[in-house]
């Protein structure tokens, strides 16, 4: 049996030529046996990801990752389950530090349209509604992708509206810094209900995952300045862009 014919498909380990086997039916087996029913890794990248061997059942693995851990599964009647229990690598082979110097290309390709109303009497900019496109490979696990997409979505806005610190002495190093003073974005701020997320589906069953996190926020940065001038017809170079500033950028007579 080749391992790289297996796929998941409906929630169903599929073999060609084979019964379908569902999840619970092979938890069930795995735990009857005492087989390997968790994993966890970690991963290092630097531009490349870094590589270590381990060996599993008398057989020498190599993978790419520099870190594993292994939850063996148990039945009330044969096996006690047992706590994530740490494989000792047999050996690890990291990047060059210079790679570090290597610009990333990892992570997904995203876009973002913003549809928003600015009032021009007090700068106020109000966000109607939002979609984001994204290439996100093969996801492992969908509602964690979304809820990356949802948390990039919120820091994007935050950046462009409304955080901001000043410098030097007056910034947080002086330790009078919270959120009572720090405007991180709040439910009313984000359009909870009028937001539109599109994962695109991938070209191929064998598209590689790719990584999410903060590289949703970066076109939502965009897209608000983008849509700001829109509306208003006003550029600004940098952020955030603030009722103040915005005010003062539509009413310049007005001090």
């Amino acid at each position: 049996m080749d391992p790289a014919q297996l796929q998941w498909q409906d929630g169903e380990l599929q073999l060609e030529g084979l019964p379908l086997l569902s999840l619970a039916r092979l938890a069930a087996e795995a735990h009857r046996n005492g087989d390997v029913t968790g994993v966890m890794v970690h991963g290092f990248n630097r531009w490349e990801w870094t590589e270590a061997e381990f060996d599993l059942g008398g057989e020498r693995q190599t993978w790419v990752i520099d870190g594993l851990a292994l939850r063996r599964g148990g039945s009330a009647d044969r096996v006690r389950a047992e706590e994530y229990q740490v494989v000792k690598r047999k050996a690890v082979r990291y990047p060059r530090t210079a790679l570090n110097n290597a610009m990333v290309t990892y992570y997904a390709p995203t876009a973002a349209l913003v549809e928003v109303a600015v009032n021009p009497g007090t700068g106020e900019v109000t966000i109607h509604g939002l979609q984001n496109y994204m290439d996100c490979g093969r996801p492992i696990v969908r509602q964690l992708v979304e809820g990356q997409i949802e948390g990039g979505v919120a820091m994007g806005i935050g950046h462009a509206l409304y955080e901001f610190l000043p410098p030097l002495g007056e910034g947080a190093g002086n330790g009078s810094w919270n959120l009572n003073r720090y405007q991180v974005p709040l439910a009313k701020h984000v359009p909870v209900w009028n937001q539109q997320h599109e994962m695109l589906p991938p070209e191929t069953d064998k598209d590689p995952h790719k990584g999410i996190a903060e590289v949703v926020m970066i076109p939502i940065v965009a897209a608000l300045a983008e849509a700001i001038y829109q509306a208003t017809g006003k550029r600004f170079n940098e952020t955030p862009i603030t009722p103040e500033k915005l005010r003062r950028a539509l009413n310049p007579q007005v001090l």
